[in-house]
């Protein structure tokens, strides 16, 4: 590991504090791209936080949450964060063709309006950087203003978190 702490042993007094932070919180666990970032334990425990907030307080209806999360990280080529996120969403009863256009960012046959545009949005935020305006003001008027601010905030969180697995070698591509 170039990057990161995953020995409990050897952790500073701060870095221990982060760790046990994140695992009793709502996650239960300290996921891989934390223990990347605990160099930088003020970092860590900032970053982790926004997550917290993406995750268990935003708000996005779950499903749709995890369909832009997925989409980040498909776009980004996160394989970590790919499967982590694709358990959630199967346990959560995800359709299939809705993992198949966060996959491939290819939303032609959805019947869900807003599934295709919460993965175009993600899709073209990451491998364009930018945010097309159209699926942002559908977003806005169909989910609301804070929801659709939450997709735009997905697109840049998860590929923070990828480029942290990938520095601490800890990420394969999807």
């Amino acid at each position: 590991m170039l990057i990161g702490a995953n020995d409990l042993g050897a952790m500073s007094p701060e870095q221990r504090r982060v760790y046990d932070q994140i695992a009793s919180g709502p996650r239960k666990d300290v996921p891989l791209p934390f223990l990347a970032m605990l160099d930088a334990p003020h970092l860590a425990d900032s970053i982790q936080a926004v997550g917290s907030a993406i995750r268990f307080s935003g708000a996005l209806a779950d499903d749709l949450r995890e369909v832009a999360i997925l989409a980040a990280a498909a776009a980004f080529g996160s394989g970590y964060e790919w499967g982590y996120h694709e358990r959630i969403a199967k346990s959560m009863g995800m359709r299939d063709d809705w993992l198949a256009a966060c996959r491939t960012g290819k939303v032609s046959g959805l019947d869900d309006s807003n599934v295709a545009a919460i993965v175009e949005t993600c899709w073209t935020a990451i491998k364009e950087r930018r945010v097309p305006p159209e699926r942002l003001a559908h977003l806005a008027q169909s989910l609301g203003r804070g929801a659709a601010s939450e997709v735009v905030a997905i697109s840049g969180y998860y590929p923070l978190l990828a480029l942290f697995l990938s520095a601490g070698e800890l990420d394969s591509a999807i």
